[in-house]
């Protein structure tokens, strides 16, 4: 069975059907799936191994890069992401994906603090 693995996308999000097809080509089941999929419960990380997100501008990086989605991410569904992380799953993101997962303070997540924002 090949890891699924879910490519976020959103406003202002790009390169997602180049981070898919990387997947793909690695032999993962790859998604692209919007965050209000998510957040409304159309679509479920339950679902998903992994929980990539891809590079852009999201939102236009009002307030800063990654700033928007962040906070739109950890507000309504940080539990959900917490427990993803808990059960091994993997997460991660490049160029403002990297910024948005800084943002939400999962990453560097130093002593498994996923909370607090300890990089800029």
């Amino acid at each position: 069975m090949n890891p699924k693995a879910l490519v976020l996308t959103g406003y202002g999000i790009n390169c997602d059907n180049e981070t898919q097809y990387a997947f793909t080509s690695v032999g993962a089941d790859a998604d692209r799936v919007h965050i209000n999929e998510l957040i409304s419960g159309e679509r479920s990380l339950e679902d998903y191994q992994i929980l990539f997100v891809p590079g852009g501008f999201s939102y236009g990086d009002e307030l800063g890069a990654g700033k928007v989605l962040a906070n739109k991410l950890k507000i309504n569904l940080g539990e959900k992401v917490l427990e993803f992380i808990k059960q091994g799953k993997l997460v991660g993101g490049h160029c403002n994906g990297a910024q948005v997962l800084i943002k939400t303070g999962l990453i560097p997540a130093l002593n498994e603090d996923y909370v607090t924002q300890t990089a800029t």
